[in-house]
C-alpha cells in the first residue's frame, strides 16, 4: 500500500477516535444539563471555540473540495479536447461517436464549474453548507 492511503487511515482513524471523545463529552454535558447544572462561563467560551474551530473546518473543507472540482474539469477539458482532436484527424471511429464523447465531458466540465463555484461560495458562507441545515 501507498503511504498516502496509510495516512488516509490514520487520518480517519484519528478522526474516529475524536468524534468519539467529542460524542462521550457531550453525553456527560447533557447528563449535567439534565440534573440541572448550569453552564459555567469556562464551558461557554468553549463551546464558543468548538463552534469557531468547526466552522473554519468547513470553510477549509469547502475550499479544498471546489479546488478539486477545478481540477477535475480541466482534466474533463483536456479529454474533450482530445476527443475533438481524434474527430478532426478521423481517428478511433466515426466522427459523431467522437463528437459525443466531447460533448459528454465538456458538459462534464462545466458541471464541474459550478461546482467549483458553488463549494467557493460556501466556503465564503459555510453557514449556507448542506451540513448546517441548509439545503446544498
Amino acid at each position: 500500500m501507498s503511504e498516502g492511503s496509510a495516512a488516509g487511515r490514520s487520518s480517519s482513524s484519528e478522526r474516529a477516535a475524536k468524534v468519539e471523545q467529542r460524542v462521550e463529552e457531550l453525553r456527560k454535558r447533557r447528563a449535567q444539563l439534565a440534573a440541572g447544572e448550569r453552564p459555567s462561563l469556562e464551558s461557554v467560551n468553549f463551546a464558543r471555540q468548538r463552534a469557531e474551530d468547526a466552522l473554519e473546518r468547513a470553510r477549509e473543507a469547502h475550499h479544498a473540495a471546489a479546488l478539486r472540482h477545478e481540477e477535475l474539469a480541466q482534466v474533463h477539458e483536456r479529454t474533450a479536447n482530445s476527443y475533438q482532436q481524434a474527430a478532426m484527424q478521423g481517428d478511433d471511429g466515426p466522427l459523431h461517436t467522437l463528437q459525443e464523447k466531447a460533448d459528454r465531458h465538456w458538459q462534464a466540465a462545466h458541471d464541474s464549474h459550478l461546482r467549483f463555484a458553488q463549494d467557493e461560495a460556501k466556503a465564503q458562507d459555510p453557514k449556507k453548507s448542506s451540513s448546517a441545515g441548509s439545503q446544498p
